[in-house]
């Protein structure tokens, strides 16, 4: 089967595919994943065709829904192409069947799953937006962006991304499977960190504070003097980052807002953020260096560089660092367990861990057997 064969979307004979297997086998891919590549390989010749709006195809959505937990919508939806040309119809069905339901049970029934359909709807028609507004931004704001609106990016918003993610790997489009990992993995730590640093408000007002104090000095040397004041005594906290940030992508998305002051925050942002960089364990610094090797020739050599004592220097775009090969392994056993403790977990660590690329995973642990391997004592 072609790559552009397996992209097509399914339609809503696929959802209600779906939604006739529930049983696993041990050892077998989870069924929402088999059923889909069946349902794909079956109904993928009729993407050109116009969708199928009987009144049978509604009654059919609408079982599938009655008959699946709520909980097991937001999957439907998120794996559905098609179902924005059939979810005025499903509504409009669902409210037929309960009118002319003889059953006062079964009219109550339908019609509350006629709400909470269209509840879900219309939420998972924000997170798209959401998504998509964050993906049209440059890197350098998201983390304003999501401070800003912290509030959209709920459980369920990392629930919906994480059944998107899956049916954009099943595609078989592997661009767009790994650009939306990373925006789903970069997303989810910048709510993470943002949570962190909103647990006090008095840091945030502090951070206000600081923020504001750096911006009344009287030139762009004298800010950066301050900055580096902060960091010599550990004062760059992850609240200041945050309130940087917002600030910075206020005034860039301003259309009122002067170039040079633009400039100012940009130069602030960046520059703090780069101090907390340098701020970081050596370890963790080496650690994603290294992985941003494929050759496993490139990453030896870089590993006998890094394990090599010397002095640390810190050049304009290039900083020599070194650590102990176990404080490099304890690293990797510390991001390794906890991927697997959170897979699974209904909170924002869980969908962390659902994101996660497992190949990153088996990558860090075949960084751990090379050092095991070639200098360990």
């Amino acid at each position: 089967m072609s790559a552009a064969t397996r992209a097509r979307s399914i339609d809503a004979y696929a959802i209600v595919r779906v939604a006739r297997h529930t049983n696993v086998r041990r050892g077998a891919p989870p069924p929402r994943a088999r059923h889909l590549c069946r349902a794909r390989e079956n109904y993928a010749g009729e993407r050109e065709q116009t969708v199928d709006k009987s009144p049978a195809t509604y009654d059919k959505l609408v079982k599938v829904f009655d008959k699946r937990e709520e909980k097991d919508w937001i999957a439907l939806l998120a794996f559905s192409g098609k179902w924005k040309e059939l979810r005025a119809g499903t509504f409009e069905r669902c409210a037929e069947l309960a009118r002319l339901s003889e059953n006062p049970d079964d009219e109550m029934r339908l019609s509350k799953l006629r709400r909470k359909l269209m509840a879900l709807d219309e939420r998972v028609e924000a997170y798209e937006t959401t998504l998509a507004e964050a993906q049209q931004r440059e890197r350098d704001v998201w983390e304003g962006f999501v401070t800003t609106r912290r509030r959209e990016f709920t459980v369920e918003f990392f629930t919906w991304l994480r059944f998107k993610l899956e049916a954009v790997a099943q595609s078989g489009d592997d661009e767009a499977k790994e650009q939306l990992t990373k925006d789903a993995a970069l997303l989810l730590s910048l709510c993470e960190a943002y949570d962190e640093a909103a647990k006090d408000q008095a840091v945030i007002e502090q951070a206000t504070q600081t923020l504001q104090d750096i911006l009344q000095a009287d030139s762009l040397d004298a800010m950066d003097a301050k900055i580096d004041e902060l960091a010599m005594t550990n004062q760059i906290t992850p609240a200041l980052i945050l309130t940087a940030s917002k600030a910075y992508m206020s005034v860039k998305e301003s259309p009122y807002t002067k170039d040079e002051v633009k400039d100012v925050m940009a130069h602030l942002y960046f520059k703090m953020k780069d101090t907390t960089t340098r701020q970081q364990p050596n370890e963790v610094r080496i650690l994603k260096y290294i992985l941003t090797m494929e050759d496993p020739i490139d990453q030896r050599n870089a590993l006998e560089e890094a394990f090599t004592p010397g002095p640390e220097l810190e050049e304009a775009n290039t900083d020599l660092l070194w650590c102990e090969p176990s404080a490099l392994i304890n690293l990797i056993d510390v991001i390794t367990e906890n991927f697997y403790q959170s897979a699974g977990k209904k909170n924002l660590r869980g969908d962390a861990a659902a994101m996660m690329s497992p190949a990153l995973v088996e990558r860090m642990k075949s960084l751990k057997q090379l050092i095991i391997a070639h200098f360990s004592d």
